[in-house]
């Protein structure tokens, strides 16, 4: 064992380069197989790991004041309750619109609203519902409050600690910290004592079985107000239903990914080493000691790198999951569980051990005669065909030898197209699902338009420089058979034609009164099909509708239909909020200060105002890079150990007068060659993935894609793929392909 412990290490010395790629690879694609199953974690239902993580409410309560303290507390034992923290005071308490909203300078408040503050002092020891504090501190001293973290998200454009909070009644507190309630138990958390004694109190419970109805915990106490968890766990499954199977889609492409490369590379390993197989059967090492060498050999750089890889890979995935929580508004975990680096650990040396382990065994089997003679001679066949053909041709003779050089070893050439296949088709891939996604949700918000509040009229707004296009709009919320919760009506003035930026997914547009545009959710909740008839209805009457096309909106829950329809609803309909497209290059930000120079009270709101898309997104970019860097390092590795396993041709071409300048041009020639074949089969075979795989990922996570979504590749992008795989291959070479033309031809004889 002594032996084969010796050589395996000199092995190692002897190949520095080699061992340090493998071991790179193998750190860069187990980081990807613990961020990808870190992933695959934390979408597997995150609002449920994380209600269960923080012991979420499943039933809220609020008491009458005049029900006693001790009897309100005394719920807590009532049958079925598991757990329950409380009673807290709590009062509702308003924030106005600020008098000088829009005027420059003026400071920026909270959205203005109904606020419920409660009395508490949280502590990681809460049985129920334990808060998760963003930043700052909890409120300790009067006159102090945290505001919850679904006021005040990641993109609030000031920090809000520090700040003073005014309600209209005059009370006013010093924010000192933001914290996340997982079910919105509160608006905002103040210590004891400062709330009027005529406030409701406020339980929550944790039961056996979380579809219990309320009376069985009330008793008969005054309830005024009750909230299962089911109601703020539908709103966060909402916002992140759509996003999940992208993002587990792209875990498992970095699954994929990562175990594929690192069998390329340890099977490449193995196989580079034929020769020096030879030789060690040539003193005496048996087959089971030369298959035993390489296997210790393979698992030196792949310990190494797997153990850099879980740390790499455990900063990463906790970073992904603090930018999740941010954008689902959820606690999230510390990082990824110990398990998942167990996982990780122990898979990725698996594959390294099966992978090294075939071409081992049958290195082990091949006579020491063939195997110190087998490198480097190229077969009989069609390759001396091939080479005479090009050397026909006008090319340089150094270019015309590199086109040729893959011919002579199609096996160790296929290895190569194969790595450079699956990188560029990895890339394509995952580049085509970021650009769905970040298109899918720019026509979900339509990011180029504004909701503009101004004292403008319409016909100022028209002519001023900026304005691309605008529209006036009025909302109505009416009620739909089949659907339990208010649907928002939407009306433009002006032909019905326009569309006003919004991309419809199935059906027509509006083209006459009587018709509606609705969202997919709203067509499936309601039973309808397009052609069918929808009945929105209010107060004051309801209309008959067409049901003419779906499109993407904001709200799952909406429908668009034509003026004079709106008006027969809502006959005083004023249609006074403006809807204004920018023309490019004009910010927002401009066009509100040059209303508001122009004496006009402005402010404006873009639809695209989820910060949970943006990270989303941002996400999907690391995703995409971990993947592209993965790939693109596979195929590196296979090009250095190809043009290292070269060298005697190379030095056979310097003895017959090559000059180092020819060798280089010759080596990154046929990587040249190589590179662009892999670039141009992966290209058609990243776009096939893409499009059989992006309609099952929508249909899984209920997302309607609109018409022409999935032509988002630029034309010159399929050049730029296409080239990817022979700039790869080529920077690949370069290395090697310096060393090459500086040996001697000696030192790359020294075999014969």
């Amino acid at each position: 064992m002594r032996a084969v412990w010796r050589a395996a290490l000199h092995a190692v010395r002897r190949r520095r380069l080699q061992t340090t790629l493998t071991g790179v690879v193998l750190a860069l694609s187990t980081a990807m197989v613990v961020l990808a199953l870190g992933l695959l974690v934390t979408v597997d239902g995150p609002y449920d790991r994380a209600f269960a993580q923080v012991d979420g409410a499943h039933l809220t309560v609020s008491y009458a004041a005049s029900d006693a303290r001790d009897d309100v507390a005394a719920t807590s034992r009532a049958a079925g309750v598991t757990g329950a923290v409380g009673p807290f005071r709590t009062d509702v308490a308003e924030i106005p619109v600020p008098a000088d909203e829009g005027v420059p300078g003026a400071p920026i408040s909270l959205p203005p609203g109904q606020y419920l503050l409660a009395e508490r002092t949280p502590s990681d020891a809460d049985p129920v519902d334990r808060l998760t504090l963003r930043e700052g501190r909890w409120a300790g001293r009067p006159g102090e409050i945290v505001l919850s973290a679904h006021m005040v998200p990641d993109d609030f454009p000031v920090d809000v600690v520090g700040t003073r909070v005014a309600f209209a009644d005059g009370r006013t507190f010093t924010a000192v910290g933001v914290a996340r309630s997982i079910t919105g138990s509160a608006d905002g958390w103040i210590a004891p004592g400062q709330l009027p004694a005529d406030g409701d109190l406020q339980m929550l419970y944790r039961l056996a079985d979380p579809g219990s109805a309320a009376s069985s915990v009330t008793g008969g106490l005054v309830v005024t107000g009750r909230q299962s968890y089911l109601v703020p766990r539908q709103e966060a499954t909402d916002g992140a239903k759509t996003v999940i199977p992208f993002l587990a889609t792209f875990g498992i492409a970095g699954l994929l990914v990562a175990v594929i490369i690192i069998g390329n590379v340890v099977g490449g390993a193995v196989v580079s080493g034929l020769r020096h197989i030879g030789i060690l059967k040539a003193i005496g090492f048996s087959p089971a000691q030369v298959t035993a060498v390489y296997l210790v050999m393979t698992a030196i750089p792949a310990v190494l790198g797997a153990a850099v890889g879980i740390a790499v890979g455990n900063a990463l995935a906790r970073l992904l999951a603090e930018a999740m929580g941010a954008g689902f508004d959820l606690p999230t975990p510390g990082g990824v569980s110990p398990a998942v680096d167990a996982a990780a650990f122990a898979g990725v040396l698996a594959v390294a051990a099966v992978t090294a382990l075939v071409p081992a065994v049958r290195a082990g089997r091949i006579p020491a005669a063939l195997a110190v003679g087998a490198g480097p001679r190229a077969g009989r066949g069609r390759a001396p065909r091939v080479q005479l053909l090009l050397a026909r041709t006008r090319l340089p003779r150094p270019v015309s030898l590199g086109l040729g050089l893959p011919f002579a070893r199609p096996g160790r050439s296929s290895l190569t197209v194969a790595a450079v296949l699956l990188g560029v088709a990895a890339v394509v891939f995952s580049y085509g699902l970021q650009q769905t996604v970040v298109a899918y949700y720019g026509d979900e918000s339509r990011e180029s338009v504004y909701q503009v509040g101004t004292s403008a009229d319409l016909a100022v707004l028209e002519g001023r420089p900026g304005t691309a296009r605008i529209a006036s709009a009025q909302l109505a919320e009416v009620r739909v058979p089949g659907v339990s919760r208010q649907v928002t009506l939407k009306a433009y003035e002006g032909p019905a034609a326009d569309r006003h930026g919004h991309r419809l997914t199935e059906g027509r547009w509006l083209r006459a009164p009587g018709e509606a545009v609705v969202s997919g959710p709203l067509l499936r909740k309601a039973g309808l099909r397009i052609g069918d008839v929808i009945t929105p209805a209010s107060d004051t009457g309801s209309l008959a509708l067409t049901v003419v096309g779906a499109s993407i909106q904001d709200d799952d829950h909406a429908l668009i239909t034509d003026a004079a329809s709106l008006r027969a609803l809502v006959p005083d309909a004023p249609f006074d909020a403006r809807e204004i497209a920018l023309t490019a290059g004009t910010s927002a930000d401009d066009y509100v200060a040059s209303l508001i120079a122009d004496g006009h009270q402005a402010y404006a709101v873009s639809e695209d105002g989820d910060v949970g898309r943006t990270v989303v997104i941002a996400l999907m970019g690391v995703l995409s890079f971990g993947i592209a860097a993965v790939a693109g390092l596979g195929v590196f590795n296979t090009v250095v150990l190809n043009t290292l396993d070269r060298a005697r041709d190379f030095g056979v071409l310097k003895s017959l007068g090559a000059t180092p300048r020819q060798i280089t041009l010759i080596v990154v020639s046929s990587m040249a060659l190589l590179g662009l074949a892999g670039g141009l089969l992966g290209l058609p075979l990243g776009l096939s993935a893409y499009g059989h795989v992006l309609p099952r990922i929508a249909e899984s996570g209920g997302v309607d894609l609109p018409y022409g979504i999935t032509e988002i590749f630029p034309p010159a992008s399929f050049v730029l793929f296409a080239l990817a795989g022979a700039a790869i291959a080529v920077g690949g070479a370069l290395i090697p392909a310096t060393w090459a033309a500086r040996t001697t031809t000696a030192t790359a004889l020294r075999a014969e």
